[in-house]
Formats: structure tokens, C-alpha cells, sequence
């Protein structure tokens, strides 16, 4: 098979989406099937940031499998991400199986984000709520109802995805991230000892739950004198993540961005407990790293993580928006070195037999496999 995998990511392997695409079709392309990427990258910058990411990226994607065919090479499967995949469903030539990977619903996304405005917390701005429906919304919920496959990083999209658009349930296939075994060799040593740094690990923006983690942390802090937040991968300037925090706090908010993957491994041996208080994801990569290092979790129940995530055998689960609840399930790992122990030690157990690269590659490479047959 020749697969064209178009996602709007860096080609680098630096976030959770370009990972989660990379490692997946590795596998693929070592089971003797083509892989050709579509990425950022390849938007010319004179586009421009907007006009890239609502308009440009998804005619390139289509430009792409329609040069292909020109040229006798025509594409056997097709992966794109929700926002992009309009385009080539609708101007297709011939029916090459159209396969929409979903990050998290934007359909979703965008009611939590709304949500969010009426709780008077930061919802989205006049500009987004102007602009977004048209160059995002539409676009997604049309090429969810029309694609051959879906992909989703969770089963409250899969429900989402039947009830409200519509779709079998055999045309969507729940799909998880991986991680590599280097996460648990590094964290080998792991004695659950002490907490003393509490890792956060993901983008520094809004989903990810920083309006909750902030006061949390700040009252951890003063609970508990040498505690230190490493924020590993930010995507944001340390100053600009410790600036949110109290100037009492901000000389224990380290910031790091690792450069590789034994880098980001070290940085997760490292610490002694994680803390992901996100309000809308897919599955994070993150949480699956943690997983594999061994590490507590507190995480909180929605998306991804509540599938992932078995509460009180391979981490505390919390709900969204609660500081209070992640002050008090913080606190109790913190306070009790067995309950960390237990916990880490099945969230190892559960990610080695379960969250692999190669098993999250086998329902892709069979979904690919049913399609083009």
C-alpha cells in the first residue's frame, strides 16, 4: 500500500500528534507499506500562519494525492487530520479510502471552550468565535460524516461519533498512543522514596487545565516547603509559565524542553509524581510516558485519560475545573510513599502489556489492510 499521512504538525517529532503519526507509521512501514508525510512544514511560510492552518493546508493536501495519481502513483489510503480532510473527500478522482485521524473532537472542543466563557473562566475570544465555526467547525463535522474511517483517541469521541454523527460503529476504530521502553530503563531506579518534584508535562495552554493547575500548585507549595513543578515541554517561554504564578512560588517552577527522547525520558525519571489536569484531550502521550516510568498520576476524568487511567489502581482520577480535588489527591500520594509505590508500579505493569508502539500500531495497519482490500 502507498499511505499519504497529512497532519498540520511539525515534520519533527516534538508534540504529541507529530509522535503519535511518526511512531505509529513506522510500524507500518515496517510491515512493507509506503508512507509519504504531509506536514506543516510543507505550506510555504509566504501563506501565512491563518491562511496556512484553515485554508492552504488542506488544498495542499489534496494538490498532493492528485499529483500523485498524474503521475501513475496514486495513493492507496489517506490520513488526515479532522480540520484538513474537506478538500480531498469532496475532489477526490477516484475512491481512495479517505481516513480522518481526530486528536479530540473540535466539535467538542469548541462546546467546552464556550463552557468555559459562560463559567467565567477564559472561553474564546470575539475573533475565534467569529472565525472558527466557518474555517474549522463546518469543515470537521462535514468530513466526519463523509470519511470511509475514523480514527479517535478516546470513547467519549466514539460515542460522539455515533449519536451524533451518525456513523457504525464499524467505521471508527479507537486508536491510543505508545511508549517506548526506554521510559521504564531510565526510571529502573525508581524507589517512590519522597515526593519532591511533581512533573507537568504538556503544552502550556488552556485544555491542558493550567487555569487549575496554577492555584493547585501554588497551594501545594505552601503546604509542603520543598516541592518543585517541573513543566517539561511548554511550548512557551519560562517566564511567560512562571509569570502565572505567585512571585512567592515562581523560583520553584522549572522549565525544561528536552531534546530527544532519552532526554524527555530522564526528565520523567526525574520526578516523583505527575499531574496532567486537563479539560479536553485525545489520549495524551504524556500520560502513556508516565505510565511507563513508573510515575503516580493524578489526572482527571474525561477524555483519554479516564480510559487509560483505572482509578486507585493506576492513578487518581479527579474531575475537570476541581482544584480542591487536585490539592487532595496530590496531597495523599505526597503523604503516602505505599499508595505512590502501588500505584506506579501497576501504571508500569499496565503500560508495557497494553500501550506499546506496536500495539497501538496492529487496529491501524488492519483498518489500512481492510480498506484497501
Amino acid at each position: 500500500m502507498r499511505i499519504l499521512v497529512a497532519h498540520q504538525v511539525p515534520r519533527a517529532r516534538t508534540g504529541g500528534m507529530s509522535r503519535l503519526m511518526g511512531f505509529i507509521h513506522d510500524r507500518v512501514e515496517s510491515a512493507g507499506h509506503e508512507i509519504d508525510y504531509l506536514c506543516a512544514d510543507d505550506v510555504p511560510p509566504h501563506w501565512g500562519s491563518w491562511y496556512g492552518r484553515r485554508i492552504a493546508f488542506p488544498m495542499a493536501v489534496r494538490s498532493k494525492a492528485n499529483e500523485a495519481e498524474r503521475a501513475g502513483r496514486p495513493y492507496d489510503i489517506i490520513n488526515v487530520h479532522e480540520p484538513s480532510a474537506v478538500p480531498i473527500i469532496l475532489g477526490r478522482r477516484r475512491h481512495t479510502p479517505v481516513v480522518i485521524t481526530s486528536h479530540g473532537l473540535e466539535r467538542r472542543a469548541w462546546e467546552l471552550a464556550l463552557e468555559e466563557g459562560r463559567l467565567g473562566r477564559e472561553g474564546p475570544r470575539w475573533r475565534t468565535r467569529m472565525s472558527y465555526p466557518a474555517t474549522s467547525l463546518w469543515p470537521a463535522d462535514m468530513a466526519l460524516r463523509r470519511a470511509d474511517h475514523v480514527f479517535c483517541l478516546n470513547e467519549e469521541d466514539r460515542a460522539v461519533l455515533v449519536d451524533r454523527y451518525n456513523r457504525s460503529p464499524e467505521s471508527i476504530t479507537r486508536v491510543h498512543p505508545g511508549a517506548d521502553d526506554i521510559y521504564a530503563r531510565a526510571a529502573g531506579r525508581r524507589d517512590y522514596a519522597a515526593v519532591r518534584r511533581v512533573l507537568f508535562a504538556a503544552t502550556w495552554r488552556k485544555n491542558k487545565g493550567i487555569e487549575d493547575l496554577v492555584p493547585a500548585f501554588t497551594l501545594l507549595a505552601e503546604r509542603y516547603t520543598d516541592l518543585v513543578l517541573d513543566v517539561v515541554g511548554a511550548g512557551a517561554p519560562a517566564c511567560d509559565v512562571q509569570a502565572q504564578f505567585p512571585p512567592s512560588v515562581r523560583a520553584r517552577i522549572v522549565c525544561a524542553t528536552p531534546g530527544d527522547e532519552a532526554a524527555t525520558a530522564a526528565a520523567f525519571a526525574a520526578a516523583d509524581l505527575f499531574l496532567l489536569p486537563s479539560l479536553f484531550e485525545g489520549t495524551p502521550l504524556t500520560l502513556i510516558q508516565a505510565m511507563m516510568s513508573g510515575l503516580p498520576i493524578v489526572t482527571t476524568a474525561t477524555c483519554g485519560m479516564k480510559d487509560v487511567i483505572e482509578h486507585e489502581r493506576t492513578g487518581l482520577l479527579v474531575p475537570i475545573r476541581a482544584g480542591g480535588a487536585i490539592v487532595a489527591a496530590t496531597s495523599r500520594l505526597i503523604e503516602d510513599r505505599a499508595l505512590r509505590a502501588r500505584l506506579g508500579i501497576e501504571a508500569r505493569c499496565a503500560a508495557a502489556q497494553r500501550y506499546t508502539w506496536d500495539h497501538a500500531a496492529e487496529p491501524v495497519l488492519r483498518t489500512y489492510e481492510a480498506l484497501a482490500a
